[in-house]
């Protein structure tokens, strides 16, 4: 069916919020496809064995150049002739009252600009109509970073405070059904738990090709996958994996093209409680993370598209991976460490785990792990945030959860996952891991500009964490990319996102 310049995007689910200050679910990353940030994280060529760049690597978007004094603090250079969808002209004030509303509202930006070093007391200094400086207590290499996720995005002052009130001065009610930036579309309906519409900002320097886009939730993958085939939308993603093959294989009748824009960063891990019990030892750990076939799984519960994953940093960020799996060197760990008859562990999962096959996927780690005498006793739990508490409480054993970092890089990866001191949600805060040489090491690294110092900090955390194993890494998950065929500009991002102004028709 003719659609015209229309394009239509099928998703599981929609967020309830559409104001970034709203509390981070499932479906808040579809926010960033119509933010607008001073900066857009770099995108690298999508197949299922790119390389995304570090954290620091971003290109312009709002900000047409920068450069960082050697303090720390970043100049930037706005575009100008900029306007929003009602026609207000972007200028500095935007930025500064953007990051001061960040700063008030967001759940998240907190964390980040203090990651970042932030100058919390004076973010921001304008220069002039079109430059500002953001201000920093010390360098970081993830400031850039930063200011690239959409959770960092500048916002249209004047519409915001067109519907503040006294009691709601930020207009996070009215930003939950709208939006106020100056990107290359903007929000013409929402109706929660159905669709977004979005149309082109008639002011937008961008000119996309898409004058409209719809973004409809469709629960079913069932259904999301027979609309691309008869060709009453254009995209779609997080089908199951023989769904995907099918599509693949036999997509190309029906103008459908199926493909991985990536693997990873994602992360499906084991996460183990260092603080008692046999994984208290690390020599049962490093056992562990030997008696995986990884690549068996893969090739059975994703139909050999997840990447193994055995070290700390993925392979996503240029870090090659060891084959890991010895079941003589396994069993030879657990009688050092005086386990040689084995012993029983309790893992809990999400029942989301592995596209909904958890069952298959803990029968054969059950299996493979009984080679090396670990009886594995499986507990599925179907609440994800009760399974966040429980864990957050000290009181599991061990969890397999996918972990997803908010920022792109090996440094930011290592901090998220392995360092409590900083990050009190960490994975390393549930499962007690501390080890006081890494946790220097990465404290340094957030004072430490981005560059080749910065660089030999991560190289030699990663090793601490590579030799303590607080987590048995399995794979790097993919991304699944399902378009029809004659549709481009699709990339890959550390944080999975489709720009819809970036894609036209291939001509």
């Amino acid at each position: 069916m003719p659609r015209g310049r229309t394009f239509v995007d099928l998703v599981p689910a929609l967020p309830s919020d559409l104001d970034e200050s709203g509390t981070p679910g499932a479906a808040t990353e579809l926010l960033q496809s119509w933010s607008s940030e001073l900066v857009r994280p770099s995108a690298a060529p999508p197949g299922a064995d790119t390389v995304l760049p570090g954290a620091d690597s971003v290109v312009p978007y709002l900000a047409t150049s920068w450069h960082a004094s050697p303090g720390g603090d970043y100049t930037f250079d706005l575009r100008r002739g900029v306007r929003g969808s009602t026609g207000d002209t972007f200028t500095a004030a935007d930025v500064s009252w953007s990051i001061e509303r960040d700063l008030a509202t967001s759940p998240v930006a907190p964390f980040l600009f203090s990651l970042a070093n932030l100058d919390v007391r004076d973010p921001v200094t304008i220069l002039g109509r079109y430059a500002v400086r953001i201000n920093v207590s010390a360098p970081s290499p993830f400031l850039l970073g930063v200011l690239a996720w959409f959770d960092e995005g500048i916002y249209d002052r004047k519409l915001y405070l067109a519907h503040a009130t006294a009691s709601d001065p930020w207009a996070e009610r009215w930003g939950a059904t709208h939006s106020a930036n100056f990107g290359a579309y903007y929000v013409s309906s929402f109706l929660a738990g159905r669709r977004v519409v979005l149309l082109a900002n008639p002011h937008s320097w961008v000119h996309p090709y898409y004058r409209k886009v719809e973004i409809k939730e469709v629960s079913s993958a069932g259904h999301r996958v027979a609309a691309l085939l008869d060709g009453s939308a254009d995209h779609t993603s997080a089908i199951d994996w023989k769904d995907y093959t099918d599509v693949a294989l036999y997509g190309a009748a029906s103008q459908v093209s199926a493909s991985i824009l990536q693997t990873g960063p994602t992360v499906e891990s084991w996460l183990l409680n260092v603080s008692r019990g046999p994984l208290a030892n690390v020599l049962v750990r490093r056992a562990l993370n030997l008696a995986v076939e990884r690549s068996d799984l893969s090739g059975k519960i994703y139909y050999g598209h997840a990447t193994p994953d055995v070290l700390a940093v993925p392979s996503v960020y240029g870090q090659a991976q060891p084959a890991g799996y010895d079941l003589v060197e396994a069993r030879r760990l657990l009688a050092a460490a005086g386990y040689d008859k084995g012993f029983k562990l309790r893992v809990y999962v999400d029942a989301e785990i592995a596209g909904g096959d958890e069952a298959k996927e803990l029968a054969l780690l059950a299996s493979q792990l009984s080679e090396v005498g670990v009886t594995l006793v499986p507990v599925v739990v179907y609440n994800e945030d009760q399974l966040l508490a429980v864990a957050q409480a000290h009181r599991l054993d061990s969890t397999i959860e996918d972990i997803a970092p908010v920022l792109g890089g090996a440094g930011f990866t290592l901090i998220e996952d392995d360092d409590p001191s900083i990050d009190v949600a960490s994975p390393a805060a549930a499962d007690r891991y501390r080890n006081a040489t890494l946790e220097a090491l990465l404290a340094r690294l957030r004072t430490t500009p981005a560059g080749a110092a910065a660089k030999r900090l991560v190289a030699q955390a990663e090793q601490i964490v590579d030799a303590d194993v607080p987590a048995v890494n399995f794979f790097e998950l993919p991304v699944e990319n399902i378009t029809r065929s004659n549709v481009t500009g699709y990339g890959a991002y550390a944080e999975p996102v489709t720009y819809y102004e970036y894609l036209h028709p291939d001509r």
